[in-house]
This record gives C-alpha cells, sequence and structure tokens, in this order.
C-alpha cells in the first residue's frame, strides 16, 4: 500500500494539476491531430503509401481514445452525483487515462522511423528528425509542468529516432544522434525544474486558499454567535447554496465559491446592538430599520478585497435579503437585478431557518417549509432557482443529519448556542430570540 501510494504520488505530484491538464487538452489534441496531418503530407512520395496510411490510422486511434477520455472526463464533471459534491472526481483514476494516452501518443511519434526506413532523402530525414525534437522541446509547455507526463511521452518520442540516427553509418548521423541527446537531457532539465517550481507554487496557493477560507469560515461564525443562529445552520446552508449551484448547472468552480462565501451572509450582525440584535419580543419600525442595516455592515466588512471568495461575500451579505417581487432591502432590487450568488442563499438560508428549532420559535417540518418556498416563487425567491431547489429536497434534508454528526464527532454534543459573552447555552435555553426567522 505505502509503495503504491508513493507511486501515485510521483505519477501525480498535484492532484488538481490533472484536471487542469484536462481542461486543456482540446488544444493540444488538436495540435495533435494538425501535426500528424502534415508529417503524412509530407511523407507523401518518400515512403509507401500504405505505411503512411497505417501511421496515420494509428495516430486517429490514439487521438480517438483520448478524445473519449476527455469526454468521459467532462461528463463525470456535470454528472456528479449531489450528495457526493465534496468527493472530487478521482484525480489516479483519470490522470491514469491521460498518462496512457500520452504514453500512446509518444509511441505513435516514435513510430515515424518507420516511415524515415523507406526514404534515402536527407532532406525528408532532416525534416522529419528535426519536427520530431521541437516537438519534444514544445513538449515542456504542455505538459513539463507535470514531470511524469512529459517522460512518458518523450521517451518513447525521442528514443526510437535517436537510435535510428546511432545505427546510421553516416558519421553526420551519429553526430545528430548525440546533439539530440543532449538536447532532450536538457529539455528534461527544463521539464523537472518547471515541475518542481509549479508544485511548490500550487502548495503554497493551497495553503493561502485554506486560510482564506478558515478566516472566512470563522468570521461567518462569529456574526451567527451574536445572534441565536448555531453554527450548524452556517453548515448545512452553506452546503446548500453548493446543490443548488450544482444543480442549476453553475458548474463545480462556481458551486466551492458559494460554499465558502455564503456563510458570511449575515456577517453585519456583529454591528448591531445586543438590545435589538437579542429582543425577546417583536421588532418596532425603528428597531427593524436598524436591523436591516446589518446587510450593509456586512457589505463594508467584505467589501474591497480582491480575493474573488470575499467579493462574492460582499455581494452575499449585501443582497441575501433582496426579493424577486423587488420588495425587500436594502435597495428594493427585483428580478434578475439581484446577484445571481444572493437569490441562490435567499432560498437556502429561509429554508434552512424555518426548518431549525431556536429558542424563540419551533422547527417547521420539511413539507411546511417547502410549501412555503413553493408558494414564494416569484414573490421572494427567484422561481427557476425555486425549481431546481424543489428537485434536491431530498439532498438538502439530509444534510441536517450529516451536519449532526459532523459536530458530535467535533465533540460538541447538543450545545449548539454561544452566548456574545462567549458562555455556551444549552439549545433548549430561552436567554436568546429574535424578532423574527427570516430579519
Amino acid at each position: 500500500m505505502i509503495q503504491k501510494m508513493r507511486c501515485r504520488a510521483w505519477l501525480f505530484p498535484l492532484g488538481r494539476q490533472v484536471y487542469r491538464v484536462y481542461d486543456s487538452a482540446t488544444l493540444e489534441l488538436l495540435g495533435h491531430f494538425l501535426g500528424a496531418m502534415l508529417l503524412c503530407a509530407i511523407s507523401v512520395g518518400q515512403a509507401p503509401l500504405i505505411t503512411i496510411v497505417m501511421w496515420g490510422a494509428a495516430q486517429g486511434l490514439v487521438l480517438g481514445l483520448r478524445f473519449m477520455g476527455l469526454q468521459s472526463y467532462r461528463e463525470a464533471q456535470q454528472h456528479l452525483h449531489l450528495r457526493q459534491v465534496e468527493t472530487q472526481l478521482c484525480p489516479y483514476r483519470w490522470g491514469f487515462s491521460y498518462l496512457v494516452g500520452v504514453f500512446l501518443s509518444g509511441l505513435t511519434w516514435g513510430a515515424s522511423v518507420f516511415l524515415l526506413n523507406f526514404s534515402d532523402e536527407p532532406a525528408y530525414h532532416a525534416v522529419l528528425v528535426s519536427g520530431i525534437f521541437v516537438l519534444a522541446g514544445s513538449a515542456v509547455v504542455t505538459l513539463g509542468s507535470i514531470f511524469s507526463l512529459y517522460l512518458l511521452f518523450v521517451l518513447p518520442l525521442v528514443l526510437p529516432v535517436a537510435v535510428w540516427l546511432l545505427l546510421n553509418s553516416d558519421p553526420l548521423y551519429n553526430a545528430m544522434a548525440l546533439a539530440a541527446l543532449i538536447y532532450v537531457f536538457y529539455t528534461f532539465m527544463a521539464a523537472h525544474s518547471l515541475s518542481s517550481s509549479v508544485q511548490t507554487l500550487h502548495d503554497k496557493n493551497q495553503e493561502i486558499l485554506a486560510t482564506q477560507r478558515e478566516i472566512l469560515l470563522r468570521l461567518g461564525r462569529a456574526g451567527e454567535y451574536r445572534d441565536s443562529e448555531t453554527g450548524e445552520h452556517i453548515q448545512r446552508m452553506s452546503k446548500s447554496c453548493q446543490l443548488l449551484s450544482l444543480q442549476a448547472g453553475l458548474g463545480q468552480t462556481f458551486a466551492d465559491k458559494m460554499l465558502y462565501a455564503s456563510p458570511m451572509h449575515d456577517v453585519g450582525k456583529i454591528g448591531i446592538a445586543d438590545h435589538i440584535l437579542l429582543k425577546p419580543g417583536k421588532l418596532s419600525e425603528a428597531e427593524r430599520a436598524v436591523m436591516q442595516t446589518h446587510v450593509l455592515i456586512g457589505k463594508n466588512i467584505l467589501d474591497g478585497h480582491s480575493c474573488e471568495i470575499m467579493q462574492m461575500a460582499s455581494r452575499i451579505a449585501e443582497t441575501h435579503h433582496e426579493r424577486w417581487d423587488g420588495m425587500g432591502y436594502p435597495y428594493g432590487l427585483a428580478g434578475t437585478e439581484i446577484p445571481l450568488e444572493g437569490r441562490i442563499t435567499a432560498i437556502c438560508d429561509v429554508f434552512d431557518a424555518l426548518t431549525s428549532q431556536r429558542p424563540y420559535k419551533s422547527a417547521w417540518s420539511d413539507a411546511r417549509a417547502v410549501a412555503f418556498i413553493r408558494e414564494e416563487a416569484g414573490r421572494h425567491f427567484d422561481p427557476v432557482l425555486v425549481g431546481y431547489f424543489l428537485e434536491i429536497i431530498p439532498a438538502i434534508v439530509a444534510l441536517r443529519e450529516t451536519c449532526s454528526q459532523e459536530r458530535d464527532n467535533l465533540g460538541y454534543g447538543n450545545l449548539t448556542t454561544v452566548h456574545p459573552a462567549g458562555l455556551i447555552v444549552p439549545s433548549d435555553s430561552k436567554i436568546f430570540s429574535t424578532a423574527d426567522v427570516c430579519a
């Protein structure tokens, strides 16, 4: 097992890099196709037509296999089961497929020595050999960020041609072979250096992203701790936002940003006075107006940062209380004037708040909350997003048990509410209340 993991670590030093390679694979396959067709055209008259056709057919077969692997990968991305959104596509599975494709590509290019054997024309030899080594050099750019990929492509590409040059009786060809091997050695060094640099950069970027996400999560919890919300609410609501984004076809990248940005939706409550935020009874009009300023406070806290997740969090904090019919706050935006992330958060936040027990209210049944969301489609909520939300209700409801188990694993048990002064209060305590669920 340890040896297997070490082998995987060598083949795939960067898990996410496999996905990046797949994302740029279309252009690489196009270049492969054009290069193969050009070599076939140059070889006409230099080698038997049947040999050229067989060589071209081998190239076409490899391209077809690689294209099928690319399509399979992309379909898997699009149809990843909603309950597994946090489980990325296994980089080893898809990386292995890509490694095989790259190796076969190098092998078919290396098979061009069969074309060389049928011609005595030095000019043809020079064109084909120089093309092979230009291909080896350019592969540093396309594959060099993962050294194992570069090796598996270049070795079967270059070695057959180098051996053919060495076995040739002409000393000039022998010298070309030696020069080619020196050239390949330095391209190996360049690829290894590039791969190491990319790995280091990736590791640093991951550290920065992890730190940013942790800060966002903790700041979001700080906002909730001032209110009667719980840490589980943040967890469920943010994962609901991720699920809804995926169901709406917005892609994994957008969905992941929603996962980390949505916990900040109520961070502005930090700036609301306790006598309003924690008032046990109904808020007066003046108090409600003050309460509603939490969205602008949240915007001001989060605004002005270059981080994309922070920018999204700022928009969510600012607009998650806007309504589809224009009757929300702070600006009275209507319809698609409301940022998409704000519309998504509004649905998920309200549903989880309705179905959660609070010291000042009982939890609604799932059926009652679903009926409310459906009734408010086109009034409070984006009707299209409501349709997608209703399709994933089983997955949303399942989050309640999942998040509770995760919280228990952390050792919190049933302690769900934290007093502003720092005291942890049991969930059945009456010490907190607010005006209503959606304030």
